[in-house]
């Protein structure tokens, strides 16, 4: 497998969900949502999971990435989604469960694993599933992404799909850790699920 979002090629995606995301988010999210829909089907590929799902989930997981914060929260309320105060004050947290909810309502999207992706591509969640897993990494390692650590985690992604996950959820609590950030619970709990399951290797 090359390295993820070595080339950044363009991939097929149904014109209505083409259409909607360029009216979601912009240009530069636009073209993140390439790249990490690239790197998903890859790894996808890699680790035997459906290529066109990755893609999909992968193209679409930062929908809601550029909403208001406060039409992110009014969102969030609207359909259940909060589970802590943390989420109210940091509302951004947020946009991976709308970006879910809005796929499903707006683009007619039910694939559970495609709505498990998106919805926790940011948090990370206990027992992800393998699709949720892929599109979690892509989001870290696709082209343009660049801090410490980077190079290791995309190595790893080429290695082992859990020990790569591990890496980046360590790499995300070191990031707060150093500047002082709040960790969401949802996020330390799939630390100490998926560790647990690998028995620290």
């Amino acid at each position: 497998m090359r390295e993820c979002g070595e080339e950044l090629d363009r991939i097929e995606v149904e014109d209505s969900y083409r259409d909607y995301l360029q009216k979601m988010v912009t240009p530069a999210r636009l073209e993140h949502s390439y790249s990490v829909a690239l790197c998903a089907g890859e790894l996808a590929e890699r680790y035997g999971g459906d290529r066109k799902k990755a893609e999909l989930s992968g193209f679409l997981h930062d929908c809601a990435r550029d909403l208001p914060q406060n039409e992110l929260l009014r969102l969030a309320e609207e359909n259940g989604l909060i589970k802590n105060e943390i989420e109210r004050k940091f509302p951004v947290l947020l946009h991976g469960p709308v970006g879910a909810v809005l796929v499903r309502k707006e683009l007619g999207i039910e694939d559970r694993e495609v709505l498990e992706a998106i919805s926790n591509h940011t948090l990370g969640a206990p027992g992800m599933g393998l699709l949720a897993k892929i599109v979690y990494l892509a989001d870290l390692i696709a082209e343009g992404r660049s801090f410490p650590g980077v190079a290791r985690i995309r190595r790893l992604a080429r290695e082992d799909l859990d020990l790569a996950l591990l890496a980046g959820f360590a790499s995300t609590i070191r990031y707060c850790l150093q500047r002082k950030r709040v960790i969401h619970p949802q996020t330390i709990a799939a630390w100490n699920f998926f560790i647990s399951q690998t028995g620290g290797k």
